[in-house]
């Protein structure tokens, strides 16, 4: 087994941002005191430096929800007890998620939501210091300025994404510390997208992004860090819909602008070895031994093999197909003649294939892996237009991609439904572990998640009790579905 890295846990507000009867603390244990930190420019620049990392904490190591929102959404499986795969996992969808913090797994929720939240806090501070008079020098300002705005936009836009309620603290405003002050998902979306239109706005050719800033290969241009921003709002809007009602409700027009403004090329995490850079749930989802990929996925690529595994013992083991629907399936796919999961835990958890295209980088945890692909805007960009009647532009993007240049699949017709369908398949295929919940946030918007199954988040357990709070609300449970909160529907 392998060994789980164990890693330091911020606490959840930074003093002065929340205030009123239950004043919160940060206790951040990877920074000095603030006074010191925030007092001069090379020491606000070497705060600054460390915000994205700390986002990328909560989104990929394997202490937080990554992991357990694959398992959620049907797209990887996994038996074992571990980061709460199991306990989102179960069939039927009749356990909720446990929002006590007596919870063995409810450390999973909150490190993602802590490591949101210290992000936000240095960011905020950073723009405290520089709008008090700090001064870096240079370009340094004005990169420390867009940056801050960038990280404040992220950590928001991904709150959002999975949480239902959060409160919104900056460097110009504060909340008190109580749950009904805090915002809803769709305001905090809101407040996202503003942050990154200020930071496009910030950003210009007169500075760089240092690699070590955004776990980068090499340093960012500005130029090309103003596209990595607009792609995350786009993301934002595309994946923010609990149903398909919000689905309806989306701009799609302004996601179109941000999609188009977007990468064109991965942004790509030089994994280093070590914890800092290390996408560790992905590792668990794809490692020999843990993850599988789950039978509705490889029921897209290989429509002969079923969709799901009954939960009997005489379910007969899958033949591997000759000639797949998508090539990938050999490609990035291995194919597993047996099973190592607990029989007692449920046969629903079995699977014959795991993923297995990152295997060389995952060895020592060192190389390229993408946390948001190109071909993830592409799809953005083709959604946009599917949902703006632009079929023809829509299916022109789709067809020029990976559908047909990696998966040797036939190209996508110009109508809604199989857009859709083709933009679902790539998202569930291509970015197979990279972008954090986005097979997770693909399937709630399209009504696919099991009935019963959360549509997002509690604000976590522990931190409910620093509000003075002494019952844990949570989502979940066939008996709680109600369309909005637990999905009531899905696609079985």
């Amino acid at each position: 087994m392998k060994k789980i890295n164990k890693f330091l846990l911020t606490a959840l507000v930074a003093s002065g941002l929340l205030s009123g009867c239950k004043k919160m603390d940060v206790i951040n244990e990877n920074h000095p005191n603030s006074g010191i930190v925030y007092n001069s420019g090379s020491d606000v620049e070497s705060v600054a430096s460390a915000m994205f990392n700390t986002i990328f904490q909560g989104q990929h190591y394997s202490n937080g929800v990554e992991a357990m929102l694959a398992t959620a959404a049907d797209h990887a499986t996994c038996s074992w007890g571990n980061f709460g795969m199991r306990d989102l996992s179960f069939e039927p969808r009749d356990v909720a998620w446990n929002n006590s913090p007596a919870y063995a797994n409810a450390g999973q929720l909150k490190f993602t939501y802590d490591r949101y939240y210290s992000s936000i806090v240095t960011a905020s501070n950073v723009l405290k210091a520089l709008n008090s008079g700090v001064v870096i020098g240079g370009s340094g300002d004005a990169r420390a300025k867009a940056f801050a705005k960038f990280a404040l936009g992220l950590a928001y836009g991904n709150m959002a994404l999975v949480f239902d309620k959060v409160h919104i603290v900056d460097d110009t405003k504060s909340a008190e510390g109580v749950l009904a002050t805090a915002s809803p998902y769709k305001d905090v979306a809101t407040a996202a997208i503003g942050y990154l239109t200020e930071a496009i706005a910030l950003t210009d050719g007169s500075f760089f992004i240092p690699a070590s800033w955004l776990g980068t290969p090499a340093d960012v241009s500005g130029n090309d860090f103003k596209k990595i921003i607009n792609t995350c709002a786009a993301r934002i809007l595309s994946y923010l819909p609990r149903n398909k009602t919000e689905l309806a409700a989306v701009d799609w027009n302004r996601v179109k602008t941000f999609a188009d403004a977007g990468m064109t090329s991965s942004w790509i995490i030089q994994m280093d070895g070590t914890s800092k850079w290390y996408m560790e749930a992905g590792d668990y989802l794809t490692y020999p031994g843990w993850g599988r990929t789950d039978m509705r996925v490889v029921n897209l690529m290989a429509p002969t093999l079923p969709a799901h595994w009954e939960d009997n013992f005489s379910f007969p083991h899958p033949a591997e197909p000759i000639a797949p629907l998508d090539n990938r399936l050999k490609t990035d796919f291995q194919y597993l003649g047996s099973n190592d999961f607990l029989a007692a835990r449920g046969y629903y958890h079995f699977s014959c294939y795991r993923n297995k295209r990152y295997d060389d980088v995952y060895t020592n945890g060192v190389g390229p892996k993408a946390t948001i692909m190109s071909v993830e805007n592409d799809m953005l960009k083709a959604e946009a237009r599917a949902y703006t009647n632009d079929l023809t532009g829509a299916a022109a993007i789709i067809n020029a991609g990976t559908r047909v240049t990696r998966g040797n699949m036939a190209a996508v017709a110009p109508t809604l439904t199989a857009i859709v369908n083709a933009i679902h398949h790539e998202r569930q295929v291509e970015m197979y572990t990279t972008g954090s919940g986005i097979q997770y946030f693909e399937m709630r918007k399209l009504d696919l998640l099991q009935k019963g199954t959360p549509l997002h988040f509690p604000i976590p357990g522990a931190t409910l009790q620093l509000f003075g709070e002494t019952t844990f609300y949570t989502f979940g449970t066939v008996a709680k579905a109600d369309g909005t909160g637990t999905s009531n529907t899905g696609w079985r």
